[in-house]
């Protein structure tokens, strides 16, 4: 089926879409663009017959299986036990073997010290005669940008050789001790750093993936040889001319803190996640001041993220001349004005500013400076912060740049109605030309055609995202209607009547003619819809209202139905049964004889799909 002319002509990007949309990773996929510290290793399956199908798809399917690879250096038999464990893993080897390393674009770093010594103290030329030669094979992988660095100091992997070695350094008139003593594990790391670094010249990116830094009753030898590891990536890191950097639940050493803030580094992107924002992870950022472009903070203390903006001296604010995206995701304690505060906009290039969680400053000068260039604003707000900032800094029109807006909640649970009905009349009044609108989790029972008067941003709305912000069909369409430019929508949908449960019945003919005729004059563009839930009693009363509201929209194309979060009073839960038990009742509500001779709505593509 994928033969046709047509299909090959397609451009790249679009052939990479089909891929993993047939193999079920597109929502995988988008986490590793969204976020670079995230490690998707594990080749899928569902590529494979892909390559069989043409030249063209078989590029596009490799350069997804073969993405990632892992870089195994002195690793044991038992570590390579892991294979029956996780089976799926490339090693560099494996893809050398069947010339497919021009695909590779993130390569895993392993490395077992005891391995090596082991090899060192039976063998001095073990590094030069078997090492080398193994990473001089991959020196073809010049299409890999990124490594992946993990150390597990006590971990499963180097269990056998800890037993086996045990000793040493416990009993120094034991030979062994002392012949390992003189084995220079140090030197030949550095060695193999050297060899690592021609082997992939285009690495610009390292995401440090932490691990389990506590050993166990260690030794004076294991504690060496552990600083010794240590020492090679930062090493290695220092060898590489980065642009991009994650720590990822990572101690930062001194020698590391040196190594990404030195004058070499070109570092644009940093990115800190699950760390305790101390001081030397402060420090990468603040002395990476003048080139920084991306900031992607993850589990920090609103503290640690206002103390990146502290001058030096402590006075003034550092500013960041370069910085244009600044994500704060799940930040945690509370906004406080004794603490030092930014007294001029930290961030004058931003244009895309996202906080989930705590908004960590007090002054609003980053947002009053930013409304002039920010093009993207993802904020959860709360009551002390609507109130501080009051109607002056979301005023309409206030942000003139603004294209993109998510206006949320921080606090647990659902807002209140009035305070939704604020954040639903910000998102769409503050943007002089906003074209991407989220409002999420709000309720909006008050919501009717008199209250959607003044919102300019509807003329020029073009997608509108209403996860957990249910609503009835007729403010569905009410919506639509009032957006002009509207093409892709996505919505939770609830029930209109109250009704106990045993009085709720489908509708009946005549109220579909109604509801047809009620509707008829709808003018909307709308070309996709989304379903993400629906608050109805019974799937089958759901879908007839997602048939019926299909039916009125003259350009529609789509319905999607997600793999679903199911309304239930007061909650939200992940229910896929549900999405297939709503698919089989739409199809059902298609056979109706109210739509037997309707081409309109069979020409309508029903799905369901995981990701939009």
């Amino acid at each position: 089926m994928f033969e046709a002319t047509g299909f090959q002509a397609l451009p790249g990007y679009i052939l990479e879409r089909i891929a993993l949309y047939v193999s079920n990773r597109e929502s995988t996929f988008a986490m590793t663009i969204y976020d670079p510290s995230y490690c998707d290793d594990k080749p899928v399956k569902a590529y494979l017959p892909l390559m069989a199908v043409n030249r063209t798809l078989r590029v596009i399917a490799a350069s997804l299986f073969y993405r990632f690879a892992s870089m195994e250096i002195g690793m044991s038999k038992r570590s390579h036990s892991r294979r029956y464990v996780m089976p799926s893993i490339l090693t560099l080897e494996d893809v050398a073997k069947i010339g497919a390393q021009d695909y590779v674009k993130q390569i895993r770093l392993e490395v077992d010290a005891y391995v090596l010594e082991d090899g060192l103290y039976k063998d001095a030329g073990y590094i030069e005669d078997e090492i080398i030669p193994l990473i001089e094979k991959f020196s073809k992988f010049t299409s890999a940008n990124t490594f992946y660095l993990t150390h597990n100091a006590d971990s499963d992997f180097m269990y056998e050789s800890k037993r086996r070695w045990r000793h040493v350094g416990e009993h120094p008139e034991d030979p062994k001790s002392k012949v390992l003593e003189d084995v220079d594990i140090a030197g030949a790391l550095d060695k193999i750093k050297r060899a690592v670094v021609e082997a992939v010249p285009r690495a610009r990116r390292v995401v440090f993936l932490g691990g389990n830094q506590n050993m166990y009753n260690p030794t004076e030898h294991d504690k060496k040889l552990n600083r010794n590891v240590l020492d090679f990536m930062e090493s290695l890191v220092s060898s590489l001319a980065l642009g991009h950097v994650s720590l990822i639940k990572t101690k930062v050493s001194k020698g590391l803190l040196a190594s990404l803030s030195s004058s070499q580094m070109a570092l644009r992107s940093i990115t800190l996640s699950h760390n305790k924002g101390t001081q030397q992870h402060i420090e990468i950022v603040r002395r990476n001041w003048s080139r920084l472009e991306k900031l992607h903070l993850d589990h920090l203390t609103t503290h640690a993220v206002v103390r990146m903006t502290w001058g030096d001296g402590g006075s003034g604010t550092l500013v960041y001349p370069r910085l244009k995206h600044l994500c704060i995701n799940v930040c945690s304690g509370s906004r406080s004005a004794i603490q030092r505060q930014p007294t001029t906009n930290p961030f004058p290039a931003l244009t895309t500013l996202i906080c989930h969680g705590q908004f960590p400053f007090s002054t609003s000068i980053i947002l009053t400076e930013g409304a002039k260039h920010i093009r993207r604003l993802d904020l959860d707000l709360d009551a002390d912060l609507m109130e501080e900032y009051g109607n002056n800094l979301f005023a309409e029109r206030s942000f003139e740049a603004l294209e993109n807006v998510t206006l949320g909640w921080c606090v647990r649970g659902s807002p209140r109605v009035p305070q939704s009905q604020v954040l639903f009349t910000k998102a769409l009044s503050i943007g002089a030309k906003t074209q991407v609108a989220h409002l999420h989790n709000l309720k909006v029972d008050w919501l009717d055609s008199a209250s959607l008067k003044g919102l300019h941003a509807l003329a020029t709305l073009h997608s509108l995202d209403m996860e957990l912000t249910s609503i009835t069909p007729v403010q569905a369409l009410m919506i639509f209607n009032a957006c002009p430019q509207l093409q892709r929508a996505y919505i939770s949908l609830q029930d209109e009547t109250e009704r106990r449960y045993s009085e709720i019945r489908m509708p009946d003919e005549a109220e579909l003619t109604e509801f047809q005729e009620t509707h008829k004059g709808c003018k909307s563009k709308l070309q996709s819809l989304g379903i993400y839930s629906t608050g109805f009693s019974r799937s089958r009363r759901a879908a007839e209202y997602i048939v019926m509201i299909a039916n009125v929209l003259p350009c529609l194309k789509r319905v999607c139905v997600s793999s679903f979060i199911r309304v239930i009073p007061n909650k939200y839960i992940p229910d896929n049964a549900f999405a297939s038990k709503l698919y089989d009742a739409i199809n059902s509500a298609l056979k109706r004889k109210a739509y037997k001779n309707n081409t309109k709505i069979h020409s309508i593509d029903f799905t369901i799909d995981n990701c939009w």
